[in-house]
């Protein structure tokens, strides 16, 4: 799950690094210097990495670091199996290009083709718009958190496919942005399934890393499979010292893969010599993508095409759990540099660039004369100056740095993130431990109010405007805002409340307070990010949508929940049912599904007392529908369950609200009446009959 948006925690920290030595001596100045780069992870309490340096084809340096498992005394070595994280993704799309070389797919092949139980977003989704993060899917670890999933929970592929199964929208329309996508690449991973008829860990297996000799390497799909000697995940503790962190994905194809570094120099070598899949194959991995607006963006295959110090550059790196990975080429000067931590504080990007620094210094351009910029060292500063910092600050109208006193602690969080400690370094100027980054607040003015502040981060300087505080809400106002939410994508329910003042946001792992935002928005941390209500006057509010970076407009439905099973002995809420505020004649309402992308131009008419009817032309075939308004907030109604959801003709069928989607089998082509019977508003039927 590599972070590749514009996330103030995009960069993990160039910290502390340990010991165990192997192998190979380039000469003794470079490996002199390569050591003392890593000298801080050089013990045996610390976790650490694994490096291997490539020239030519060859191996002139391998090294381990620090420890691989603490508990157990076992250090990391240049044979130590990591799980790599995003880098992983290189490997699922070299396995697509195999299966295009075989003509068993083609790049350009609406991805329903091999996935039909996805919606239908009105928009063709390539397998190459999966490839290059074009998409405009959601991301996957977006939603399940959404949904109330733990990233340490064991999530298996067929978890992430029932949630995706359940998207209607994009994030926008296929090419017209790059917005990384963890979503593609499991959906890419269960397309090498579906078309070779093998698990992409048997597909890569046998065409991959067996022909390679990468003989510590293979995807992991079960979390509780052993791996012998594998590194454990770790990260820092704000007191000092690390704690072990679970990882307990059983996923593959965004990541899951575990390698050592002595078997990525094997597979770096291949793109040198085609060994597997052929040269002009491994060129076509490294093709950009193109927008539709015809603007090249930096990501292949799996792979990013940079430049650092005037050089090209093939890359990818990696981050899950407590584990960093990166895998650096120089393609015209064949030299690479591979780096793989089980440390959460370890920059691996940034020391792969050291190492080829120290190797490459005669070919690189020279950098700009500047002075040297020490690392922040954390100091004792008095708990009330805190007090003016606190508050939120702007770097773009819909990503906020915010900035909160817990005790005698600055913490910030970033829009649709995690919170995290922040220490001084002066009274205005402070940094994260586990993220490169530092905050440097401007000067109070006369009336105190500091108002800004500059980030640095990633060699760049951004200045962030304070969000002056919105004025208070009425009690009133926010009772409003109050209610259940649905969202039908989540197949969640979210509880809106106030409490002192503020709105509080209930969803399946607790509760969040929601802070003003920009544009009458509320904003939380992750995975909330920015709630965007919708409202009218004297009517309250129907719904409300959340977006936060790779999830976008994600809505919910203001609901009412009510109870069946109702007795004089008592009430048995076994049985939750959703009753939607609008009724039927007052709301258009459509027949909306595949037979016409989900659009409105099947509208349900009057037939008689509480009928609705629509007449449709439809082909042979299968078609998923539902009964619904227009954007779904007002009527939505669905079949009571995936497995209930088959429609026969000429027989009712009762309906739930927000229940699953329809399914109708046509057996020829002809014209269909649909007829809805809503004498009961709660569980109206439908009924599908063949006019001619």
């Amino acid at each position: 799950m590599m972070p590749l948006c514009r996330s103030l925690f995009a960069a993990v920290f160039l910290s502390a690094v340990a010991a165990c030595a192997c192998a190979a001596t380039p000469t003794s100045n470079l490996a002199q210097q390569t050591d003392q780069l890593f000298a801080a992870w050089n013990k045996p309490d610390t976790p650490g990495v694994a490096l291997v340096v490539i020239q030519d084809g060859k191996i002139v340096y391998r090294h381990g670091y620090g420890m691989a498992d603490i508990e157990h005394d076992a250090p990391n070595m240049p044979t130590t199996p990591f799980h790599v994280a995003s880098m992983s993704k290189q490997f699922t799309a070299f396995a697509i290009h195999l299966l295009a070389q075989d003509g068993k797919l083609s790049l350009d092949d609406d991805i329903h083709k091999y996935l039909p139980e996805l919606q239908d977003f009105g928009s063709t989704v390539t397998i190459r718009h999966l490839l290059h993060h074009t998409s405009g899917l959601r991301d996957q670890w977006n939603l399940l958190a959404l949904a109330g999933w733990r990233l340490d929970d064991v999530i298996t592929e067929d978890d992430i496919l029932r949630l995706l199964k359940r998207q209607k929208e994009l994030n926008f329309a296929p090419g017209k942005e790059y917005s990384y996508s963890n979503t593609g690449y499991t959906l890419l991973g269960v397309i090498v399934k579906r078309v070779s008829g093998k698990p992409l860990p048997l597909f890569a297996q046998e065409r991959i890393f067996t022909p390679l000799g990468m003989s510590h390497t293979h995807f992991h799909d079960d979390y509780g499979m052993l791996v012998k000697g594998r590194a454990e995940s770790y990260n820092p503790q704000a007191k000092g010292g690390y704690r072990y962190v679970a990882l307990s994905y059983s996923n593959v194809g965004a990541t899951s893969l575990f390698t050592t570094v002595e078997d990525l120099a094997l597979w770096d070598q291949n793109f040198y010599d085609g060994r597997v899949g052929g040269l002009p194959l491994l060129a076509q991995m490294q093709v950009r993508g193109l927008l539709n607006s015809g603007v090249p963006i930096d990501y292949a295959s799996g792979l990013s095409m940079g430049v650092y110090r005037g050089l090209t550059t093939v890359e990818h790196a990696g981050a899950d759990a407590g584990f960093r990975s990166d895998l650096l080429r120089f393609p015209n000067q064949h030299f690479s540099v591979v780096v793989l931590a089980n440390a959460g504080d370890v920059n691996t990007t940034a020391l792969a660039r050291r190492v080829a620094d120290i190797y490459l210094g005669d070919h690189l351009a020279k950098e700009a004369p500047k002075a040297a910029k020490p690392s922040p060292v954390e100091i004792k500063i008095d708990p009330k100056h805190l007090d003016a910092l606190v508050g939120d600050y702007a770097l773009t109208p819909d990503f906020i740095i915010s900035f909160t006193k817990e005790g005698d602690q600055l913490m910030t969080q970033a829009t649709g993130q995690g919170k995290l400690q922040v220490y001084p370094s002066s009274e205005r100027d402070f940094f994260l431990k586990v993220v490169d980054a530092q905050f440097s607040f401007d000067a109070p003015g006369p009336d105190g109010v500091v108002a800004g502040g500059v980030l640095h981060q990633n060699g760049r300087d951004q200045v962030a405007r304070r969000v002056r505080a919105a004025a208070p809400v009425s009690a009133g106002i926010l009772a409003d805002h109050e209610g259940e939410y649905y969202s039908d994508e989540l197949h969640v329910l979210y509880t809106i409340s106030q409490k002192f003042g503020k709105l509080i946001l209930h969803y399946p792992r607790g509760d969040m307070t929601l802070d003003s935002g920009p544009r009458g928005s509320f904003v939380a941390g992750f995975p909330i990010g920015e709630v965007s209500f919708q409202c009218s006057a004297g009517a309250g509010c129907s719904s409300f949508t959340i977006s936060d970076g790779r999830v976008r407009n994600l809505r919910f439905t203001k609901v009412k929940v009510v109870a069946f099973g109702q007795q004089q002995a008592g009430v048995s809420l076994t049985q939750p049912a959703i009753e939607l505020a609008q009724p039927f004649s007052k709301v258009p309402f459509y027949v909306r599904g595949s037979m016409n992308g989900w659009g409105l131009r099947d509208q349900l008419h009057a037939r008689g007392p509480s009928l609705y009817g629509a007449d449709l032309m439809l082909g042979k075939g299968r078609y998923e529908f539902k009964i619904g308004s227009e954007d779904f907030s007002a009527i939505d109604f669905g079949a009571a369950s995936a497995g209930e959801s088959t429609l026969t003709l000429n027989q009712a069928r009762k309906m739930l609200g927000l229940g699953a989607n329809l399914t109708l089998d046509v057996p020829r082509p002809a014209r269909y009446g649909f007829m809805v019977d809503t004498s009961e508003a709660k569980a109206p039927s439908i009924i599908v009959k063949r006019l001619d």
